[in-house]
């Protein structure tokens, strides 16, 4: 049984709430309305209206009248004379939903809000609601909600005796104490778990630097190992590697006379008697003072040999004295040089290989006047084709140091050594058929494919400004050979040995060759600087070959 009606007002964003207990209640803009609209509320009226009037009627509020110009509906359908409003209902004017006035009816019901007191014919409400209502309906923009809880809660603080307040006090701050406490209690646990893992953090970075400490004991250790595994394994690691990149380098020169020329010869009876060419003979100061450029004796041909090594693009790098210089090292060349009015010259150098039973011609490309080195190269014509190329250490490797080990590949004794290792008929009979002339010697062995390159292995014992000494030994023929270090790549030349100490070797630092490989048109992939110049000091040493192998 409803005994008043809450309502609900919306319109143009506008919400408030009123709650109404009369018989009649009356809603529009005139004065006499119970709840009375603001003209802007309705802007398609005209003067003041009478919206909706509702009548209670055995406990139901029902439409009495309505303003039919307004086009009312309830629940979306036409409004109605008689009709009942039920809790919720809505009553809407106006299409546009932006501008329209919307009515949302509650009935409230008489247990919820309404008591009986005595006999009295007129509904008691309660004071803290009667009091919120008056409050809403004054306050300019209201909100029956929030005001109904504020009184509600202020009616219940009233309702509550003093010693529940203090209990309640109590508990509130038993709680709040107990909350503070094992707040605390969790911080202090965690600062203790933070130092606990702050000291673990630290244990276990000592670990890890005890860790590390040993792992580069155990790399020393093993870099040692691999140090004198290297040291023993490198000559065949090279060999295999490198060895068919190091040549035989085959020469020929003869003494011409100046101004017109032309080769000296022997004289006439020298062709009868078939001499050897290699050797000069056992009178050859009184000989020699026969050679003349006319007659039909041989030519005074010098042969020798020495070494080389390929470093790319068919350049090969080598001595002075065995690509430009041969007789500076020759004492054959000594003695007619004395005697002889004529001047040397180079007719012929070639380049064997293992493996290959052609020879390659060289050509000449830069000579260093102040080292014993020479760059010469192949003809670009020609096919090295998969002959290696040796890599080299400019750099101020840790492999050129005082003890570390090394080794030399190259031709000592030149065609000689290689006969010695071939069967003893087979190298009697080579020597036999070619052995009268060094360079066809060499080109018949070249052919049976026999030439290969001698590996010695030793220390370097000293390191001077221009020069690498070292004990690996070598003789004739060795020169120009390729001095390989630790790190399995060239770091110098050999070109002299100390006259008066065995196994004292001497090689110019490969650093000194790169200058003259690019201005000979090299490529480098890796372009290496040089080391500046030093001081050159050869006193007391002696090309490593002397010229002619025997």
């Amino acid at each position: 049984m409803a005994s008043g009606l809450v309502v609900h007002l919306e319109v143009a964003g506008e919400r408030h709430t009123e709650l109404l207990t009369h018989e009649r209640i009356r809603i529009g803009t005139r004065e006499d309305c119970d709840l009375r609209l603001r003209p802007e509320a309705l802007p398609s009226a005209n003067g003041n209206i009478l919206l909706l009037e509702l009548t209670r009627t055995n406990g139901h509020y029902r439409v009495a009248d309505f303003d039919t110009a307004l086009a009312l509906t309830h629940n979306g359908n036409p409004i109605e004379r008689g009709a009942t409003v039920e809790d919720g209902d809505r009553v809407s004017s106006g299409d546009d939903e932006a501008q329209a006035l919307t009515l949302q009816f509650f009935p409230v019901e008489a247990p919820a809000t309404i008591a009986t007191a005595g006999r009295r014919a007129d509904p008691l409400v309660a004071p803290f609601i009667e009091h919120a209502a008056i409050e809403a309906a004054a306050t300019a923009r209201r909100d029956d909600a929030k005001v109904f809880l504020r009184e509600f809660t202020r009616e219940l603080v009233r309702e509550i005796s003093w010693s529940t307040k203090v209990v309640a006090l109590l508990i509130a701050l038993a709680l709040v104490g107990g909350t503070l406490y094992l707040g605390f209690a969790a911080f202090e646990e965690l600062k203790r778990s933070r130092r606990r893992i702050e000291e673990q953090n630290a244990q276990i970075a000592l670990l890890n630097q005890q860790v590390r400490e040993s792992q580069d004991q155990f790399a020393g250790v093993r870099q040692t190992n691999e140090d004198i595994i290297n040291s023993l394994s490198l000559a065949p690691k090279l060999r295999s590697e490198y060895g068919n990149g190091v040549c035989l380098i085959s020469g020929l020169y003869v003494f011409v006379e100046t101004g017109t020329g032309r080769p000296l010869r022997y004289p006439g009876s020298q062709s009868q008697s078939s001499p050897d060419p290699t050797a000069v003979p056992p009178d050859a100061e009184q000989e020699t003072t026969f050679l003349t450029p006319d007659g039909d004796g041989p030519v005074a041909e010098f042969p020798y040999v020495g070494t080389g090594f390929h470093v790319g693009g068919g350049y090969i790098v080598t001595n002075r004295h065995v690509a430009a210089e041969p007789w500076s090292a020759d004492e054959r060349a000594m003695v007619f040089g004395s005697s002889v009015a004529g001047r040397p010259r180079i007719t012929k150098l070639v380049a064997y290989f293992p493996g290959r039973a052609q020879g390659y011609t060289l050509k000449v490309r830069q000579v260093s006047r102040r080292d014993d080195l020479a760059v010469a190269q192949i003809d670009p014509a020609e096919n090295l084709g998969s002959v290696p190329t040796l890599p080299l250490d400019g750099d101020e490797s840790v492999a050129a140091t005082v003890g570390k080990a090394v080794v030399l590949m190259g031709y000592p004794s030149g065609p000689d050594r290689i006969l010695a290792s071939l069967p003893e008929e087979q190298a009697a009979e080579i020597k036999q058929r070619y052995g009268a002339s060094l360079d066809v010697l060499v080109s018949r062995l070249a052919e049976l494919k026999v030439l290969k390159p001698l590996l010695t292995q030793g220390h370097i014992t000293d390191l001077e400004t221009r020069r690498i000494v070292y004990d690996a030994r070598t003789g004739q023929g060795g020169s120009g050979a390729p001095l390989f270090g630790q790190s399995g790549r060239v770091i110098g030349v050999n070109f002299a040995v100390f006259v008066e100490i065995a196994d004292a070797n001497f090689a110019v630092p490969i650093r000194y060759a790169l200058p003259l490989l690019e201005r000979a048109g090299w490529k480098n992939p890796a372009p290496q600087t040089p080391s500046a110049a030093g001081k050159d000091n050869q006193k007391e040493t002696k090309p490593a070959d002397a010229g002619q192998s025997r």
